[in-house]
């Protein structure tokens, strides 16, 4: 098949640096190119700017009719709405965590188109269940029953380094923001014997200090290269992601393969089987949240047989759940439905 791959017009494509839904299409389409298939990517960046996107999907359907293609995977509600605007069906991954976060009113216009892409799709997808059944009360009908399809990984880039673990060393990946809650996981790892490394840009410098004023045991590595990133994963001993807003984390299914043990918030709870691959923990009552963090962290540190127990029922799960393969299958699936045109009534 010939899949277009639709960007968001607002990063490059791969990404330069950090960008979840950037990443997803480009491993996406190296995965479809190795299961035989042929995708491309349209993607037009102008300033790096969110509103970038709007511009984009205006010029879009003038750069569709420039291919050919059989079906169109579209992964940003601006673009979704401008396709159905046209006419033209598209399969819809959304990304979007307006679905759990909307405090300002950007946050709920972003819902609102979120909601009418997902409505006006082909095939909706998305990434966990949970996810699905909230998506289905906000939506409710569409034109297929939304599919729930997790991205993969790369199972030989991210691997375990069970030689080079310290025993203590917990890792956390991903922007340096307030919203990731990261100063929740730095008063987590106090006491527990365990050190706290964060990998991923700081915008905010004075957030960022505010971390580094825990002390030693807080480091801060900035934005890293990609073999960067994996070398850091696999030569760790855990996971710690408290942040509150990510759908399905690529930075958890990075670590599941890398044979982490993971340990978070709600946000987490999708990939994790508690107890065996990692702990959910309740982030309702913020100081009952930190002290769950810090129990499960001692845990972990404390137990050399139970990381390396939980370690490897995390890369079994990885390998079961997130292989690209099996991703990729999936979505065959669902495009070949949509290149057959539409569903009759229900």
């Amino acid at each position: 098949m010939r899949i277009a791959l639709i960007g968001g017009g607002v990063e490059p494509i791969p990404p330069t640096g950090y960008g979840g839904t950037e990443r997803f299409i480009a491993d996406l389409e190296s995965a479809l190119r190795t299961a035989g298939h042929d995708p491309f990517v349209i993607n037009r960046v102008r300033h790096h700017r969110l509103r970038d996107e709007y511009p984009f999907a205006w010029e879009l359907p003038r750069l569709l009719r420039a291919e050919r293609y059989d079906v169109v995977h579209a992964n940003s509600p601006v673009v979704g709405n401008r396709l159905a605007g046209q006419r033209i069906p598209y399969v819809y991954t959304t990304h979007s965590r307006h679905w759990y976060y909307r405090e300002r009113l950007s946050h709920r216009w972003g819902y609102w188109l979120e909601r009418r892409a997902v409505r006006r799709s082909a095939a909706p997808v998305a990434l966990t269940a949970p996810l699905a059944v909230t998506i289905r009360g906000a939506v409710g009908s569409t034109r297929r029953p939304i599919a729930v399809i997790p991205f993969g990984v790369d199972l030989e880039r991210f691997r375990a380094d069970w030689g080079h673990r310290s025993g203590r060393t917990a890792v956390g990946v991903g922007v340096v923001a307030p919203v990731k809650r990261w100063e929740v996981a730095a008063a987590s790892v106090r006491g527990t014997g365990a050190r706290l490394v964060l990998v991923g840009p700081t915008p905010d410098p004075e957030y960022a200090n505010r971390l580094r004023a825990f002390g030693p045991e807080v480091e801060l590595t900035g934005e890293v290269s990609a073999d960067e990133l994996a070398r850091r994963l696999a030569e760790s001993d855990l996971l710690l992601h408290p942040s509150r807003v990510e759908l399905l984390s690529g930075a958890v299914v990075q670590a599941l393969a890398s044979g982490l043990p993971v340990v978070g918030g709600p946000a987490v709870a999708a990939a994790i089987e508690d107890g065996r691959n990692g702990w959910s923990v309740d982030d309702r009552d913020p100081a009952a949240f930190e002290d769950g963090l810090r129990r499960r962290v001692g845990e972990l540190v404390a137990d050399p047989g139970l990381r390396r127990t939980m370690g490897e029922a995390a890369r079994a799960s990885a390998e079961e759940r997130y292989s690209w393969p099996r991703v990729v299958e999936q979505y065959l699936e669902l495009y070949r439905a949509v290149a057959a045109g539409p569903p009759s009534p229900r």
